[in-house]
């Protein structure tokens, strides 16, 4: 078994940024540190530094790591994500990580699976690609989107993840009409699979109940609001069926979606 990386403060300057969608940006963000958070499942925190802006540093999923720098997809949502996808190349930043349980030790011995994207979701998915691709497994992954405004870049997209299905709930932009839920429903039924899947609760809760039908274990990436990241402030904990609490950000955050009570969620 993989034990947890130690989460070091690591410092790093914005090296390449790109416009993916309309709220979308990726972030090339060099750092010396790169390659001890290649840790496929774990997360880190950002913040501009020295810059003013919110008071906590922000988690962000993981892209990817290549060539000294660390990858990362963010949607503008807040004032804390307008300023980091606003900073100039060369602007200094501060990251921590990284933190929680990596897959490789949450999911020891992975076999092919259906990878399932909501949003911004898609963050994680690249690093996950790469590490079952040098495990020598299939995966397939399903991305959906809102509108056709928020989806990215498909050459983007094309480009890392070689066999994907989009769509899209409202039938604009590129890929399928409807919910991401469908198509995926569709391959379970010719072949099931294990799924992993990062995105929204109510997709997470509906995968789950898709891979309880088929009879697959369903792993859902977790993204919740927390404060410290280390397990102490219990900001990011989310209710489990058999009582008690699972720490996001220590436990996870990736778990088993069959664990968590969604409905309290």
């Amino acid at each position: 078994m993989t034990a947890s990386p130690a989460p070091l403060i690591a410092f790093g300057r914005l090296r390449a940024g790109r416009r993916l969608s309309a709220d979308t940006f990726w972030l090339d963000v060099e750092t010396p540190a790169a390659e001890s958070f290649r840790a496929p499942g774990c997360f880190l925190k950002l913040r501009g530094w020295p810059e003013p802006g919110p008071l906590l540093d922000r988690p962000f999923s993981l892209h990817r790591v290549q060539a000294g720098g660390l990858q990362l997809l963010i949607r503008r949502v807040g004032p804390a994500t307008r300023l980091l996808c606003g900073l100039a190349p060369g602007r200094p930043l501060k990251i921590t990580g990284p933190l929680g349980r990596p897959l490789t030790e949450i999911i020891p011995d992975p076999a092919d699976f259906y990878l399932v994207a909501g949003g911004v979701g898609l963050a994680p998915m690249a690093l996950v690609l790469d590490w079952l691709r040098e495990s020598g497994r299939r995966s397939r992954l399903f991305y959906g989107e809102r509108s056709g405004r928020h989806q990215v870049d498909p050459a983007w997209l094309a480009a890392w993840a070689d066999d994907f299905t989009a769509t899209v709930d409202d039938g604009s932009g590129y890929g399928r009409p409807g919910l991401v839920t469908e198509p995926l429903a569709e391959a379970l039924a010719r072949e099931p699979r294990p799924i992993l899947a990062c995105g929204p609760p109510p997709l997470l809760a509906a995968v789950t109940g898709l891979a309880e039908r088929f009879g697959v274990a369903p792993w859902v990436w977790l993204e919740a609001g927390m404060a410290c990241g280390l397990g102490v402030c219990l900001s990011c904990s989310l209710p489990l069926k058999e009582g008690g609490r699972f720490k996001v950000c220590r436990e996870g955050p990736v778990a088993d979606g069959r664990t968590l009570d969604w409905e309290a969620a």
